[in-house]
């Protein structure tokens, strides 16, 4: 099976956008077909692949996905044969300029279970010594592992064309990799809002990130375009992953909850639900519907619902079928930052809500703090089962995911919660999250259903 796939790889900096979001749309402007995957937890790039190459983005997490076929079977059902699979992931950095370059394990995961070339974008707008120093150590990390394709780099913030080549020239000197070119410190952005990007009026946001990647698309001596496909096209034959758990036994209608807002978490649960023999109904917050079918389920998103809770209210159709999925009578998902839509009363961040009146459902016991206009950095998690839900039972199952510390859900009575949250599979449990009723659950974890596939579908078939 031919999959063409590639992983680009930054050094990560706070408070500015990597570059291979950048190359992304570059590469899209230039007529490549993609398939997108973020290689771990980063909301913001998600959503500005989402926008700035119109298409969707699938979440690869190997610790979310809880293993190595688990991660292998969302890429096999996300990617295609005829697209150019694109991995964008964190290379890491380092903490001070005399402090060793860091890789994070699902960097290096990463690399391993998939198999094909891995692109290192490195700063070079610091002395040329630090930059080849940072390409010597992340070279030297990749050689201990087995299987890792390192042919090539390429340089981020450059300073002058000049610049450019003394730096080409030294880092030639002492590893064998071919540059791929550099991308000008000129066309270095600072993260957007969140918030800016979840509205409909996002362009005013994505416009310094549109103009950076359309300038980088015509910069035809600085990159050398044609090497990420080929790159591509050279990763070794795909291993085909089989299936982990079985289609449902019958044909089921899912409708999800469609709005800009509510698009942070990706399409991996939707990859899941197509993936086992679910279809995917389009339900919007605003506007006609127009299905026919009879609808089996309801899913909203992880996402910043406290932009849109009027707007729920106002849909008289899915305010209906939101009460009637969240007693329990068929198939219900609320995750992360929509959860404290199906609670009782909802603090807003400062100054926001669009003119919401704090409350929820209240179909749930518990109250919901949004702490910040933002979910911020989220942490990830593991749930056991504490009492009885539709998704997990006993010891020997469990679902990763992550949640946000910018969330905080209280609930009216703590036993009534159905999970044990913890940090790592061996840790301590720190807190308690999801409500169920019936089929319905309401988690403030954004769950990765690729970690239980064969739960989530005995969830599905009730």
């Amino acid at each position: 099976m031919i999959l063409p796939r590639l992983i680009i790889a930054d050094e990560h900096r706070p408070g500015k956008v990597p570059s291979g979001v950048l190359l992304a749309h570059a590469l899209k402007e230039r007529g490549y077909k993609l398939k997108i995957f973020v290689g771990g937890v980063d909301e913001t790039s998600l959503r500005s692949l989402q926008l700035l190459c119109n298409t969707s983005v699938t979440v690869l997490d190997p610790t979310l996905c809880d293993g190595r076929e688990n991660l292998r079977w969302l890429f096999q059902q996300a990617a295609s044969p005829d697209c150019l699979n694109l991995v964008l992931t964190n290379l890491g950095g380092r903490w001070t300029e005399d402090s060793p370059f860091r890789i994070p394990k699902e960097c290096m995961l990463l690399a391993e279970w998939l198999d094909c070339e891995l692109i290192p974008v490195v700063y070079s707008d610091t002395s040329s010594t630090i930059t080849v120093r940072s390409i010597s150590e992340v070279m030297s990390q990749f050689e201990r592992h087995e299987n890792m394709h390192i042919h090539s780099i390429l340089f981020r913030s450059v300073l002058s064309n000049r610049e450019y080549e003394l730096l080409d020239r030294e880092v030639g000197r002492q590893i064998s990799s071919i540059s791929l070119g550099g991308i000008p410190r000129e066309l270095e952005r600072d993260t957007p809002m969140i918030t800016d990007l979840c509205t409909e009026n996002y362009g005013r946001a994505l416009l310094p990130l549109r103009s950076a990647g359309v300038q980088l698309k015509s910069n035809e001596g600085q990159i050398v375009w044609g090497l990420f496909n080929a790159l591509a096209q050279a990763a070794p034959e795909w291993q085909k992953q089989r299936m982990l758990t079985q289609p449902i036994s019958e044909k089921a209608n899912i409708a999800v909850v469609r709005h800009p807002a509510l698009t942070l978490g990706g399409n991996g649960t939707e990859l899941l639900f197509q993936t086992l023999g679910c279809e995917i109904i389009d339900i919007p917050l605003e506007g006609t519907l127009t299905h026919t079918v009879p609808i089996h389920g309801v899913y909203i998103p992880h996402g910043l619902t406290y932009m849109v809770l009027p707007r729920f209210f106002a849909n008289l159709y899915l305010k209906t079928m939101i009460s009637r999925a969240g007693e329990g009578q068929f198939f219900f998902l609320a995750e992360g930052g929509s959860a404290p839509l199906l609670g009782e009363a909802i603090t807003l961040p400062s100054g926001k809500g669009d003119g919401a009146d704090g409350r929820g459902f209240g179909l749930m016991p518990f109250s919901s703090v949004y702490k910040s206009t933002s979910l911020g950095q989220p942490a990830k998690v593991v749930g056991f089962s504490k009492r009885k839900n539709p998704l997990i039972t006993g010891s020997q199952e469990w679902v990763w995911g992550y949640m946000s510390a910018n969330l905080m859900i209280t609930p009216s009575d703590p036993e009534a919660a159905c999970w044990e949250v913890r940090e790592g599979m061996d840790a301590k449990p720190l807190w308690r999250d999801g409500w169920s009723k019936g089929r319905a659950l309401v988690t403030a974890m954004r769950p990765e259903f690729w970690s239980c596939p064969e739960s989530f579908r005995r969830w599905l078939e009730g």
